[in-house]
Formats: structure tokens, C-alpha cells, sequence
């Protein structure tokens, strides 16, 4: 985004005069310049990136004269009275706090003053600015003041120009924003950037005929923006952007508007761009970056003849690209990313032979690139990325001599990578990542050049020529292979020692690590991805990596087998997960006092869990063990300051602790930021942990099918993340998916919990599917490490599949298969969010609630196996999304509804309930309790069929999403019922 400033009048500049004119300054005033000097000179604290405006070593008085201030540098006077009428004090090494005793406000004859890029220490801006009522222009941005802007600033009446922007928690809230354009109206340059205003622009702004800049961004304002700010007769500079609650609507324009500088990029600017933009025919900039606009790219944009800079990324813009922009040849950036822009790049950009920066990456453009756009012989960024891109890229590309981005990933590209891009000699980042690319690489011409950082090869079509490389003088950084059907370790691997990031991931590299990787010397390498491979081990053991630096090593989805290789302290993500790994975590491995992520799941691994595991307690974000063989009672998970954000334990025979035993040691000492555990199928025996409470960024807690014994959990209740801060009796006011199926809870359903579960009550105003996963970014540079999809596995009589990805709008109830008993609370009725509810296999009483009626979006309702008395009630006919409906084997009795849904429902759904009858049934009903006439023809009747598989094992638990909070609790099922089975089918996904 470009980022203005306003224009001030040049405060002076020194030099001689004709001493006929010019009368030396006045003692009191060259007193109080001394004074300031003395309170607030420090050579050593001068703003590094800054040159000094003006040397205040040269404000001294030789001895035994008197000494002229008004030739000191940046002081200027009047040249009739001699009183000090300026002061340019830019970046002058001025620190310290400074108070409305300061020497400086007794000149009272400034006209302008600059205190520009200075440290004051974070001081309010004195009131005694207020004295100076001769000021036309102050500027004080960037000078370390905070606080609220003083009203004295009021009396400043005649100010052409303030400056107060770029100062830390600076605020304008009294006086007002109002106050202040009632107060200054002679203003012509006003910039408040990054001051808090927090209010509406007022229409007072229109009253400021004189205003030539306005520069307002990142300063939290609200409301509309006044459209009387756009027919301003003067204003030249108009930048409200970074205001996020500001709307913004563009007005039609009129030919001879003097706008130059139009930035309104990250405020709510909605609606289309109008066509009458052409008239603005002195513009420079149009940043509208980050907004809601829709609709097209009007062609009078090609009309703009002197506009430099364009930036339209990160809107919902459609239809193509205008080629009348190719008419823009001043441009110096070119920024339509992350639209919906469609068809063909036009030609006519070819044309713009002076741009340096093109970004269209991130749209729905398809077709071939067009050859004109490597007459783009300045360009140094070239992006087009994640388009729909077809053909081959062309030969020519080697005329982009000063390209030093280019990005052509995630195209549908196709041939060969062409011999001619070895030409680009500047050439820092190439990526054709995830393209068609066919036929062999030749490694050795994008080696060709010492240029090249960063290589981004993976997941193509084409074979990668690795032999006879000679790659001694590269200094690349990033080396991303995966997917380039790699058979072997690259032997040149040895010789690139400035080596940060390797990803040999997705290949065919099949038996053991070879000793030579291990031993290469490499000091920077950060992040080694060797996963989804067919690698066996390691040559020799005990592994030891040597490299000091490695945050990441990847080794998951191999044939790996062995003991676990013994990692650097520096290591933050390590994950092994998905090979033969045998024998007993190492002692060694609490020594790692960096990690976030330990990720050893689906291995053989055995023994006991080392217990100083709780001292990574502090770092770790996420643990995840599962299919092992552990077995044990669930820590308490609160012994000292905790980051852990996942913990997977499931799938091992813990029992009060892969063929891991013993107990599961402490995994924190004190405040605990977890966000996701899974200790799910396992054989968990005793309580919930009630250390969880202190877990205040938990999203993901996975318990499921394991032995576990207690009452409902409401000691969860507690998180402050499922809690609103009205009320301390609020739980779970988050909560979308709960379940603690198929362990040992019991006493009643807690109904003054379900009137809580707000998430479960109101729709998401996000209207697009996402599903349910968490991100991580191992680095500063962007790249996204993975993906933890939340997932569940089914074992269908001993075949295991599992589900990788489920729909992150779903809101389930499941306690089914304990000991619950009483009755179903009427307030379930108020979760009208609801999808399943499954209260089967316990030991509920009591009647089927009416209120049940409200829950009009219930996909799915199984009370089976229960103590319920009492009929069906007819009002749960008007659950017309109702797809699964089971109420078997309980003691109701009475007619069974026949109308809307409960006409799909077949005998299955009501055996084992001797006092039903009616349809479907065989046992007809007596007079004085016939069932409802069947439904008419022109009912939709819903097919839906239903399978009992055995032994599901299901992973969900206290489910996080977008939102960011802990949502959910899940204890799991070992068999499948006809609802589970319902309920895989419809949301399920990722298979």
C-alpha cells in the first residue's frame, strides 16, 4: 500500500541575507533556544534511518558576543523584526520527556514548527502548544507523544498544516475530530495517521474549502464517509485507509476534480467501481486494496494518463481485465491479486515496458501467458500464480533480463520448463510449483547463476536431472523438490552448505538415509522434509543430526524402522508419524526445549513415557501419539506454564501409561495453553482430568472410546474461552460438537447447561463451507508448515478407514452408550443449530419432549435403547430436514406420526417398543388410538439407508474452529450404530 504524507510548507532553509535586512535575534528568544538545547540534545539518541535537518552543536554563543540565533541552523527569523518565526527541528537528536515548561513555548511569535522524528518519550503534547496562536504549521509525526491531544490545540486557529501523525496511542477523543475541523477551518493539510480517533469523519469536513490533503488512515474511524469529502474543490490527497469500520461508497466524478492521491484501501469501500473514474485525470494513485468491491474493472481506468501506482488486490472484482490498461505506461505497480478476475491476460500489457512490479496471482484468469508480457524488459516482480493458465511457458521469458520474483505456481501449465530461463542472471525466486510441467529438468541451468535464494520445483510432471551437477558456488537458501520423481538423495545436496529449507518430500527415495546427508555441512538448515517416502531408517545408529539450526524435520509417511533419531535442542517441529518406529521414547528428548509440535502417531513405539515430558510443557503446542500402545490414567495436564495446543494419545493401553505403558506423566505445571489433545482409543481409565479448566486456548480434546468414568464434565465449564464474561454461570457458550459416547458417565443430563450452548442457538453470518483443521507457520517467510485436519477413523470389522476432513458447520450432540439417567431436558430444545442429537444406550426416563419441535435444522434424533415412557409427539412431524429418526427398544406406546418425514422412517425405526402402532408397523391401533391418515402423493419422501457396522472408532472431541475456541468435547464409540453410520455419509469428507 502506498502511504502518504501531507505536503507541509518548507519551514526555511538558512542562509545569508543582506545584513541590511536583517537584524540579529532577540536575548530572550536566543535564551530559550539555548535552554531547549541544553534540556533536550543527546547526539547518541538520533533516529538511525534519519539525516539531521538541523545541527544543534551549531547553536553556540562564542565568548564575549552575544551570537546570532536566527543563523543557526534551523531557526529562521523575521527579516524586519528578528523574531524566531521558524523552527525545523526534524530529526535533531532531541530526547527526553517534555512539559509546558519547556523554554520552547516561549517564542511566541513561531510560525511553523517541526519536531518531526524525535523521541520525547512518550509525553503528552503540552498544552502550552496552545500559546503559539501565530502557528500556520506544526508537525510533530513520529516523535514518541501519546496520550490525548490537548484541547489548546484548538486555539491554533490560524493552522494551515498539522502533522501529528505516526505517534504512539496518540488520541483525539476531547476534543473531538468535529471540534477540531470547527475549531482549525483554515486548514489546507491535515494528517492524523495512526491517532485514535474512534468516531465518524464529520460533515464538518466539508466546511474546509482550503484542504488539499487529507490523510486519515489507521485511525479507527467509524460511520460513512461524508461523499461532501470527495467534491472538496482543492483536495488533492485523500487516504482513509486501514479504517475497517469506515464505509466507504464512491461517488460519480466530474471532469476538472483536482484528486492526485485516492487511497481508501482496507476500509469497508463496497459497491462497483464507476465508470466516471476516467475523469479523474490528475491521478497518481488508486489504492482500493482490501475492500468489498464487486462488479467490473471499468476500461476508464485506461484513461488515468498519469497514474503510477494501481492496487485492486483482495476484492470480489469479476469479469477481465480491461485491456486498456496497457495505455498506462507510467505505471510502477500493476496489483489486481486475489479478485475473480476471468478470461485471457489482455496483450495490450505488454505494452506497460516500464513497469517494474505485476501481480494478477490469485484469480481465475485462463488461457495461455502472451508472449507481449516478456516485453516487460524492467519488471523485477512477476506474479501470476493460482490462475487457471494453460499452454507452455514461453521462450521468450528469458527478455524478462530484470526479473527477480517470478511465480508462475498453480497454473495448469504444461511442456517443459523452458532452457531459456537459465538467461534470467538477477533471477532470486523461481517457483512453478504444482503445475503439468512434462519431460526432464536440466537441475544444472537453474543452477546456473550465484542469483538464485529460492527453487521451488515440487509437484510437477517432469523428471529432475540431478548427475554431473556442479553447484559449488550457488548460495541458494530454499530447495523444494517434492514430487519431481526423485529415486535417490541428490548427490549435490553435499555441496550446497547454504542450505536452509529442503524438501524432498512426495518422491520415490526408497532404503536407508544415506551417512553422507547427515554428515553434509550445512549451519543455516532450518527444515528438512523427507515425508512420504519409501524410506527404511537410517545407515547407522544411534541418528544423531549435527545441524545446530533445525526447527523442522518431517519424516511422516515412510517404512521407517528403528529407534527415534535423536534431534538438536533447537527443534520445534518434529513429526514422525505414520512408519514402524520401535523401542521407547529416549530420556533425551525432554532436552528439547523449543518443541511446538511432537508428532510420533502410528508407530510401534513402547515403553513408559519418560515423566520429564511436562518440562516441554512450556513450549509444546501439540502432542500427538495415537496408535501406540499406551495405556493408563489421563494426567491432570496442569504442572507449570503450558503452550501445548494438541495432545494424541490415543490407540495404547495407558492404565494408570506403540506398547507404551505406565503412566502418562504431567504435561504441565501451571497455566495451560493447549489447543488440541487426542487421547482417543485407548483404555483411559478414571476421571476427566480436572486440570483441563486451566486450558485456556484448548480447541481439540479427543478422548474417545476409552474406560473413562465421571459425571457430565462440567468442571470444562470453567474455561474462560467457553465462557462469556456477563456471567460465571455460563458453559460452553461455544460448544458445536460435543461427545462422550461409549465410556462409563452417569447421573442426569445437566439442563441448565444446554441453555448456554450459544454456538448451537444462531447461525454463522459466513456463508462459505470450511472444514475444521488448525495451521501452523514454522517461519517468518509465509510458507504454511501443514494442516491437522480434524478426522475420524472407522473400523469396519477389523478394516480400518479414515476420514480425513469434516464439515466445520456441524453442530452434534453425542452421549450416547453411558450410564446417563432422569430425563431429556426440555431446554435441548432451544439449540435450534442442532444437526444430530444422539442420546442412545443409556438409561433415560421420562417422556419425549414436544419442545424438540424447534430443533428445525436436525438431520438426525436416536434415542434407542432408553427407558422412555409416553407417545411420540406429533409436533416433531415439523422437523422436516429429519433424515434419521430411531426410538427403539423403549416403552413408548401409542400411534406413530405419519406425516412429512415420519413417513420415510421403516420398522427398525421403532422395534422393541410393545405399545407403538400403526404404520409402519403390523400392529394396528385400536379406534382410540388410530395413527394419522397417510400423507398425500406430493410429499417428498426422503430414501436414506441405514447400516449397523461394528466397532467404530471415532475421533472428535472438543473441536475448535475458525472462531479459534474450544468447542467441543469427545469421548468416543468402539461399534457403530444406524445414526453413526447416517452421519458419516452426510458429512464425512476427505476420504
Amino acid at each position: 500500500m502506498a502511504v502518504s504524507l501531507i505536503l507541509v510548507h518548507p519551514v526555511f532553509s538558512s542562509g545569508a541575507r543582506p545584513t541590511s535586512r536583517k537584524p540579529k535575534c532577540h536575548e530572550n528568544e536566543r535564551s530559550a533556544l539555548l535552554e531547549f538545547k541544553s534540556t533536550f540534545f543527546n547526539k547518541s539518541s538520533c533516529y538511525p534511518y534519519h539525516p539531521i535537518a538541523a545541527d544543534l552543536e551549531s547553536w553556540r554563543v562564542a565568548k564575549g558576543e552575544g551570537g546570532d540565533c536566527c543563523a543557526w541552523d534551523g531557526v529562521k527569523c523575521d527579516d524586519e523584526t528578528g523574531r524566531v518565526i521558524g523552527l525545523d527541528l526534524e530529526s535533531s537528536c532531541l530526547y527526553g520527556p517534555i512539559s509546558s515548561n519547556a523554554s520552547l513555548f516561549r517564542l511566541a511569535h513561531l510560525r511553523r514548527l517541526s519536531l518531526a522524528y524525535n523521541d520525547f518519550e512518550s509525553s503528552q503534547i503540552p498544552s502550552a502548544i496552545g500559546n503559539l496562536r501565530e502557528l500556520t504549521s506544526l508537525v510533530l509525526f513520529e516523535s514518541s507523544f501519546r496520550g490525548q491531544i490537548p484541547r489548546e490545540v484548538l486555539n491554533l486557529t490560524n493552522l494551515s498544516f498539522l502533522d501529528l501523525s505516526r505517534n504512539l496511542d496518540l488520541e483525539l477523543k476531547s476534543p473531538s475530530l468535529e471540534n477540531l475541523l470547527r475549531s482549525l477551518t483554515k486548514l489546507e493539510g491535515l494528517n492524523l495517521s495512526g491517532v485514535l480517533v474512534s468516531s465518524p469523519l464529520p460533515d464538518a469536513i466539508a466546511d474546509l474549502s482550503n484542504l488539499t490533503s487529507l490523510v486519515l488512515w489507521g485511525c479507527n474511524l467509524r460511520g460513512e464517509l461524508p461523499v461532501a469529502t470527495f467534491e472538496l474543490l482543492r483536495l488533492e490527497t485523500l487516504d482513509v485507509s486501514l479504517n475497517e469500520n469506515l464505509s466507504v461508497r464512491m461517488p460519480e466524478f466530474h471532469r476538472g476534480n483536482p484528486l492526485k492521491s485516492l487511497l481508501l484501501s482496507g476500509t469497508r469501500c463496497s459497491g462497483q467501481l464507476p465508470s466516471s473514474l476516467g475523469n479523474l485525470s490528475s491521478l497518481i494513485e488508486l489504492d482500493i486494496a482490501g475492500c468489498e468491491l464487486s462488479g467490473v474493472i471499468p476500461s476508464s481506468v485506461g484513461e488515468l494518463a498519469r497514474l503510477h501506482t494501481l492496487d485492486l488486490s483482495w476484492n470480489q472484482l469479476t469479469g477481465e481485465i480491461p485491456p486498456s490498461l496497457g495505455k498506462l505506461v507510467g505505471l510502477t505497480g500493476l496489483h489486481l491479486f486475489s479478485n475473480q478476475l476471468s478470461g485471457e491476460i489482455p496483450s495490450s500489457l505488454g505494452k506497460l515496458i516500464g513497469l517494474p512490479d505485476l501481480d494478477l496471482s490469485s484469480n481465475q484468469l485462463s488461457g495461455e501467458i502472451p508472449s507481449s508480457l516478456m516485453n516487460l524488459a524492467k519488471v523485477n516482480y512477476f506474479d501470476l500464480s493460482y490462475n487457471r493458465l494453460t499452454g507452455q511457458i514461453p521462450s521468450q521469458i528469458s527478455s524478462l533480463t530484470s526479473v527477480v520474483h517470478l511465480d508462475l505456481s498453480h497454473n495448469r501449465l504444461e511442456g517443459p520448463m523452458p532452457s531459456t530461463i537459465s538467461g534470467l542472471k538477477n533471477l532470486r525466486v523461481l517457483t512453478v510449483v504444482s503445475n503439468n510441467l512434462n519431460g526432464t529438468a536440466q537441475f544444472h541451468m537453474l543452477m546456473k547463476h550465484q542469483s538464485l535464494r529460492q527453487l521451488y520445483l515440487s509437484f510437477n510432471n517432469f523428471s529432475l536431472t540431478t548427475k554431473d551437477l556442479n553447484v559449488s558456488l550457488s548460495k541458494i537458501a530454499t530447495l523444494k523438490l517434492a514430487s519431481c520423481s526423485l529415486r535417490e538423495f541428490p548427490k549435490f545436496l553435499a555441496k550446497l552448505d547454504t542450505l536452509e529449507w529442503i524438501d524432498l518430500s512426495y518422491n520415490r527415495i526408497s532404503g536407508q538415509v544415506p551417512r553422507w546427508l547427515l554428515n553434509v555441512s550445512m549451519e543455516n538448515l532450518a527444515h528438512l522434509n523427507l515425508s512420504n517416502n519409501s524410506l527404511m531408517g537410517f545407515s547407522s545408529y544411534p541418528v544423531e543430526f549435527k545441524w545446530t539450526n533445525l526447527l523442522t524435520l518431517d519424516l511422516r509417511y515412510n517404512k521407517m524402522e528403528g529407534p527415534l533419531p535423536l534431534l538438536p535442542r533447537s527443534i520445534k517441529f518434529y513429526l514422525a508419524s505414520s512408519n514402524k518406529l520401535t523401542g521407547q521414547i529416549p530420556s533425551a528428548i525432554c532436552q528439547l526445549n523449543s518443541i511446538q509440535i511432537l508428532d510420533l502417531a502410528n508407530n510401534e513405539l513402547s515403553g513408559v513415557l519418560p515423566s520429564c515430558l511436562s518440562n516441554l510443557s512450556s513450549t509444546l503446542w501439540t502432542l500427538s501419539l495415537h496408535g501406540n500402545r499406551f495405556y493408563g490414567r489421563i494426567p491432570q495436564l496442569q504442572k507449570g506454564a503450558c503452550e501445548l495446543k494438541m495432545v494424541d494419545l490415543s490407540n495404547n493401553q495407558f492404565k494408570g501409561s506403540n506398547r507404551f505403558y505406565g503412566r502418562i506423566p504431567q504435561l504441565q505445571k501451571g497455566a495451560c495453553e493447549l489447543k488440541m489433545v487426542d487421547l482417543s482409543n485407548n483404555q483411559f481409565e478414571g476421571p476427566l482430568p480436572r486440570g483441563l479448566r486451566k486450558c485456556i486456548q484448548l480447541e481439540f480434546l479427543n478422548l474417545g472410546n476409552n474406560r473413562i468414568t465421571d459425571t457430565f464434565p462440567s468442571q470444562l465449564g470453567s474455561l474462560p474461552n467457553l465462557k462469556t464474561p456477563q456471567s460465571n454461570h455460563q458453559h460452553f457458550p461455544k460448544l458445536r460438537i460435543i461427545d462422550l459416547s461409549m465410556n462409563n458417565f452417569s447421573g442426569g443430563l445437566p439442563s441448565n447447561y444446554f441453555d448456554f450452548w450459544n454456538a448451537m442457538k444462531f447461525t454463522k453470518t459466513n456463508e462459505m463451507v470450511y472444514y475444521a483443521n488448525m495451521l501452523f507457520r514454522p517461519n517468518a517467510y509465509g510458507d504454511f508448515f501443514g494442516e491437522y485436519d480434524y478426522s475420524m477413523t472407522i473400523l469396519n470389522k477389523g478394516i480400518e478407514t479414515k476420514y480425513n476432513k469434516i464439515l466445520e458447520y456441524l453442530t452434534v450432540i453425542d452421549l450416547s452408550s453411558n450410564g446417563f439417567d432422569g430425563e431429556i431436558p426440555n431446554s435441548i430444545g432451544s439449540l435450534t443449530e442442532l444437526h444430530l442429537l444422539n442420546l442412545s444406550h443409556n438409561a433415560i426416563v421420562g417422556s419425549i419432549p414436544s419442545s424438540l419441535r424447534n430443533l428445525t435444522k436436525l438431520e438426525a434424533l436416536d434415542l434407542s435403547r432408553n427407558e422412555l415412557t409416553g407417545k411420540i409427539p406429533s409436533e416433531l412431524t415439523q422437523l422436516t430436514s429429519l433424515e434419521f429418526f430411531d426410538v427403539s427398544d423403549n416403552h413408548l406406546s401409542g400411534p406413530i406420526p405419519r406425516e412429512k418425514q415420519f413417513n420415510t422412517f421403516e420398522n427398525s425405526s421403532y422395534e422393541g417398543n410393545s405399545g407403538l402402532c400403526g404404520a409402519p408397523l403390523t400392529k394396528k391401533c385400536s379406534n382410540l388410538e388410530a395413527s394419522p391418515p397417510p400423507p398425500s402423493n406430493n410429499v417428498l419422501v426422503k430414501e436414506h439407508s441405514r447400516t449397523w457396522i461394528e466397532e467404530l472408532d471415532w475421533k472428535i472431541v472438543l473441536m475448535g474452529f475458525a472462531s479459534g475456541s474450544v468447542i467441543g468435547a469427545v469421548v468416543g464409540l468402539n461399534y457403530i450404530t444406524g445414526i453413526e453410520r447416517w452421519f458419516i455419509d452426510k458429512f464425512c469428507r476427505g476420504k
